[in-house]
């Protein structure tokens, strides 16, 4: 399996840190599988037998953002993420339990699942450029599981600088989920692969190098066609991979902890 690099970089973990004090621009944030959401090979949901068929092929998720500005100089992107079981985004969070196969954090059920930085060969094309080919890249992340949901904090880098303009929707993050664990293959089996979860991008900061006009970064927050994507959604009549395990809602009581 592969290992991610956890924000090796100061540049990332400063972004990362930077977070709670941006204000956010008027702009788009969209979420696909597979590709950028322009792409014909996009997805909404995944739909996966949880039988150990894709363990070290990834599943990609792809974060395109479109920049209310130019930016001549942009470097890197810090995109946050909450995950949570459910069908669709309505469920946010419904107080049932994260299942242990999204326990993705330091030392949790399936640590080491998520894979950025990521390949982006073939990502993106004239409706969604990709301004990561050609460029040596970096990644990291975060993520920090609740009672019944995620968050997951991702940021990309590039060594160079290129330009992104406004109003074009433009490949913003690429990572990926593997799904060891999914079953048990001699390693263990992290139970919950089966059931239906939602992710959602809710906010992206789009950084260029420092002194570079008009702005060293903007943070975006609004939606765009689609901010989340799901897992084994039953959602308009979709069919999940697997047969799933019924969930029992917790008490509001017990969740000691919501992000705000």
């Amino acid at each position: 399996m592969r290992t991610p690099m956890r924000l090796a970089l100061p540049f990332l973990a400063c972004c990362l840190a930077a977070l709670t004090c941006m204000t956010p621009a008027h702009a788009q944030i969209n979420l696909a599988w597979n590709n950028c959401i322009t792409q014909p090979n996009q997805a909404a949901n995944i739909a996966y037998a949880c039988d150990g068929s894709r363990n070290a092929l990834p599943y990609r998720c792809v974060v395109s953002v479109i920049s209310p500005i130019t930016l001549p100089a942009f470097v890197g992107i810090v995109a946050v993420l909450d995950i949570y079981p459910g069908i669709g985004p309505s469920e946010h969070p419904g107080g049932i339990p994260l299942p242990d196969f999204w326990r993705l954090g330091t030392g949790e059920c399936r640590d080491g699942n998520i894979l950025i930085p990521y390949s982006v060969l073939g990502i993106g094309g004239s409706a969604c450029p990709n301004p990561w080919v050609g460029a040596n890249m970096s990644g990291g992340y975060q993520y920090t599981s609740s009672s019944d949901h995620a968050r997951l904090q991702l940021a990309f880098a590039r060594d160079t600088q290129t330009p992104v303009f406004a109003g074009q929707q433009f490949v913003g993050v690429v990572f990926a989920f593997d799904t060891w664990k999914d079953t048990d293959t001699g390693y263990g089996e992290c139970p919950g692969c089966c059931s239906s979860l939602v992710l959602v991008a809710n906010q992206a900061t789009l950084y260029q190098i420092v002194g570079s006009p008009p702005t060293d970064f903007v943070t975006l927050t609004s939606f765009g066609d689609r901010t989340y994507v799901t897992w084994q959604s039953t959602d308009a009549g979709q069919t999940p991979g697997c047969a799933q395990t019924p969930v029992r809602r917790s008490t509001w009581g017990s969740i000691k902890a919501t992000y705000r």
